[in-house]
């Protein structure tokens, strides 16, 4: 009796222990309230960075396969939106020398006292193992969406492959947002 009861305690925790990382995970998004996202039709690429340059083209492949689902096509030049990504698994420096080489895309825009950014937060302050996919109207330059999703990427290829797909559906997913006319 005592052997089956140790069994059922050793399943128990071992199932626990599998299912913390997934608890672990933090994924966030903030918008612009006051855009219909459902507007735009294309994107554009700006920007993919990953500690691991692998990783870049899973993101890319990910977000081109979400977004489609979301009837948004990629354009080569001038789409509606303009994305950018960014992974680091190492630094945190890592954000900072990312925004910094965007140019003209401004990654803070306050809209008011209880607007999107308005915080002033700085990048410094994201946590290392996240990813960001940020969405900037092309014409203004001004930040419209952020995606956040905080993981780990760790093990084999293809534990990071389903890992950066989980991580791009799971903020995706939350594009676009629902707009309440004024």
């Amino acid at each position: 009796m005592k052997s089956i009861a140790r069994v059922f305690v050793t399943a128990f925790f071992t199932t626990a222990m599998a299912v913390t990382p997934v608890l672990a995970q933090t994924v966030t998004i903030d918008y612009d309230h006051t855009v219909n996202f459902l507007k735009f039709k294309t994107y554009t690429w700006q920007k993919v960075h990953a500690t691991d340059p692998g990783v870049e083209d899973r993101i890319s492949i990910a977000v081109n396969r979400d977004m489609g689902g979301r009837y948004m096509t990629e354009v080569p030049k001038g789409g509606d939106v303009t994305i950018t990504a960014v992974e680091a698994a190492q630094d945190k420096q890592e954000f900072t020398t990312f925004y910094g080489s965007l140019g003209d895309f401004s990654w803070q825009r306050g809209w008011g006292s209880a607007g999107f950014l308005d915080s002033q937060a700085t990048l410094n302050d994201v946590p290392v193992d996240t990813l960001i996919i940020d969405m900037y109207d092309t014409k203004t330059h001004k930040l419209l969406w952020r995606g956040t999703v905080t993981e780990t990427l760790t093990g084999s290829e293809d534990n990071k492959d389903n890992t950066v797909d989980k991580a791009v559906t799971q903020l995706i997913s939350k594009y676009p947002p629902k707009y309440k006319k004024s």
